[in-house]
């Protein structure tokens, strides 16, 4: 069995698996992590491996780190990105700049369809990677996430939430201030992701927190699959090395 944890900027998100078929799963908030508040893994049978990919910091993988090899006297692993796995190839020419958070989600999503492919992982930031013929990936765009946007406006004013707006609402203004912040977020996402696609016409998968909300918005079909950092750490040929060999 193995354990594969995905650290990211707002949650760690953990899976327990067996022969690739999941037995349980969680998930905390990363800043409780980082406050002391362990990962609950109290009713899991023990993992003969545990998987870790992080974008959170250093911080935060110690921390777990700590706690996993408290609870856990097993190998324990960090996702690094390489220059291939599998017929996918990486189009930074340095690799290790890529995150690697989004190597796994676009080798997860090549992994699935085997085809030229837009992925959009929309989470803190909105990430969208374009896989081209043969498993090249071409590189990819990053723009700020939904909650970004709306704190980059509100500065985490309490009273205004981003919130999901339907594809018919989207283009009437709102009319008052959190419609209007709302939809004007969305509407910066929806026309980033709508314009590539006119220049990529290639199946869109998209994946993270925001993603349905981005779904219900679009006028485009896509792919949606929660967890493809989580199906990445999965694959054959992943790049792994020992926790303090990196």
């Amino acid at each position: 069995m193995i354990l594969n944890i995905d650290a990211g900027n707002s949650r760690v998100k953990w899976r327990l698996t067996n022969n690739g078929q999941q037995i349980a799963k969680g998930v905390h908030q990363t800043s409780n992590i980082l406050k002391g508040e362990a990962l609950d893994l109290s009713d899991i049978q023990s993992p003969s491996e545990i998987r870790i990919a992080s974008v959170a910091g250093d911080q935060i993988v110690s921390t777990l780190h700590q706690q996993l090899l408290k609870q856990f006297s097993i190998p324990i692993r960090l996702a690094r990105v390489s220059a291939t796995i599998g017929e996918l190839s990486c189009a930074y020419e340095d690799p290790q700049s890529l995150g690697i958070d989004r190597w796994l989600a676009i080798a997860a999503a090549y992994h699935l369809y085997q085809e030229p492919l837009m992925v959009v992982d929309a989470g803190s930031a909105i990430t969208m990677d374009i896989i081209g013929p043969g498993g090249q990936h071409v590189g990819g765009y990053i723009a700020p996430g939904l909650t970004l946007m709306h704190d980059a406006l509100w500065q985490n004013t309490s009273d205004v939430r981003v919130v999901g707006s339907g594809s018919e609402e989207l283009w009437v203004p709102g009319k008052n201030t959190q419609q209007a912040v709302n939809r004007g977020c969305l509407i910066s996402a929806v026309s980033t992701i709508e314009s590539l696609a006119a220049q990529f016409p290639v199946r869109i998968v998209m994946t993270g927190g925001d993603a349905k909300i981005l779904m219900q918005a679009i006028s485009l079909n896509a792919e949606h699959h929660s967890n493809l950092v989580l199906d990445g750490l999965l694959l054959d040929g992943l790049k792994l090395v020992e926790f303090g060999a990196y």
